[in-house]
């Protein structure tokens, strides 16, 4: 009983000496914003829309299959949380694993898991690495894309439903 005890004290004492330098999700997400927004990588909506278009850059998603499937921006590639290094690597590489696009944005629903992953990216050698929220997207009146369907099937029933906005920005219909 007295050797359980002594255990149990040494157990919580070591947990607190680990715990001390533990930092949580959200203030590390915050203070990866506040620096993204400090150096300029917090991209603006019209950086996503001409990185859309440009042939260096690659708009790529880390949320989860529900969250994309529920609405993206039309172009961008999701390469989710689980490996986004290795789903990269057939977006933004050649055959002989040479950057054709060393650059991205990175995008999740307020950018916080952007911001985290964004440090990764850099790390890998992208030249710039930017973090949008897909909530700026949607508030800005952006079209999003839809994979939600009648289907079981979880990739959608392929069918083109067109583009989607929210709410407050469709004129409502004019009853007479």
């Amino acid at each position: 009983m007295r050797f359980g005890n002594i255990l149990l004290g040494v157990g919580v004492l070591a947990s607190t000496m680990f715990a001390e330098g533990f930092i949580n999700y959200k203030s590390l997400s915050k203070d990866l914003k506040a620096q993204a927004k400090k150096d300029g990588n917090f991209a603006t909506t019209q950086d996503v829309k001409d990185a859309l278009k440009a042939k260096d850059w690659a708009v790529v998603d880390v949320r989860t299959i529900e969250e994309w499937s529920g609405g993206f921006i039309e172009g961008s590639q999701r390469i989710g949380r689980q490996a986004p290094e290795k789903a990269l690597e057939s977006i933004v590489t050649d055959m002989d694993d040479n950057f054709v696009k060393p650059n991205l944005i990175v995008v999740c629903n307020t950018a916080s898991r952007a911001s985290i992953d964004a440090v990764k990216f850099r790390d890998m050698g992208f030249k710039k690495v930017k973090i949008y929220p897909m909530v700026t997207w949607i508030d800005e009146c952006n079209p999003v894309v839809t994979k939600y369907s009648l289907s079981k099937d979880k990739t959608g029933s392929k069918q083109k439903f067109g583009s989607y906005y929210a709410e407050h920005c469709v004129k409502p219909i004019d009853k007479k």
